[in-house]
């Protein structure tokens, strides 16, 4: 049967076929291997470029998040408040009379026995004992240096150690000379001469 032109079958195409340059037919072999080898290394490289790109992004946010935390850390450590949430003011700076040898050196908040009196910012406590016509007495020494005496305290709930804005450091009380439940809170900057507190709580914010 005669077979179509172009037949693979065809001797003339099979003669052309072994006749060809086996060099030929490896070249073009090896051409699209190379090409292949190329794809994947340009492949590699971008899927390298993009994971590093990734990468930096997520120190870059980490970084950014770990700045943010730290600022706020700061902020709510040097923020100020009130010793007590509930209170009434008894005595004034300055204040004359029996229950002071000169005049009265702090304000006194009063208070039902046991109120919970807390530290008006973060600070370190530098004394908790009893003191006198102070009676039982905290000291602290708080971040920017000034020096607070929470006094006549019925309690110790701290008695050393670092304090943060707001916690509990100990109770109300009438310890020392005393005629009724109190704080007397005295403000000491820098450890010195004390100062009005209502006058330097409300440099700081706080109205009492």
């Amino acid at each position: 049967m005669p077979h179509a032109a172009g037949s693979p079958t065809d001797p003339e195409d099979l003669n052309a076929i072994a006749q060809r340059p086996q060099g030929q037919v490896a070249a073009s072999s090896g051409g699209a291997l190379d090409t292949l080898a190329a794809a994947e290394q340009s492949l590699t490289a971008e899927a390298t470029e993009t994971a590093q790109e990734a990468h930096t992004r997520i120190v870059e946010q980490q970084r950014v998040e770990a700045a943010e935390a730290a600022a706020r850390a700061e902020r709510e450590a040097k923020r100020w408040l009130a010793p007590l949430s509930d209170y009434r003011i008894s005595a004034g700076f300055g204040a004359g009379g029996s229950m002071w040898s000169n005049r009265h050196t702090g304000l006194d908040f009063a208070a039902p026995t046991g109120t919970e009196v807390r530290a008006i910012s973060s600070g370190e406590i530098v004394f908790a004992e009893y003191d006198g016509p102070y009676g039982n007495k905290i000291a602290i020494e708080h971040w920017d240096g000034t020096v607070v005496w929470y006094c006549h305290l019925s309690r110790f709930v701290l008695r050393s150690g670092e304090v943060a804005p707001g916690e509990v450091i100990g109770q109300v009380g009438s310890t020392g000379n005393s005629t009724g439940p109190h704080l007397h809170l005295e403000v000491h900057p820098d450890g010195g001469d004390p100062v009005n507190p209502r006058t330097w709580l409300e440099e700081q914010g706080i109205g009492i």
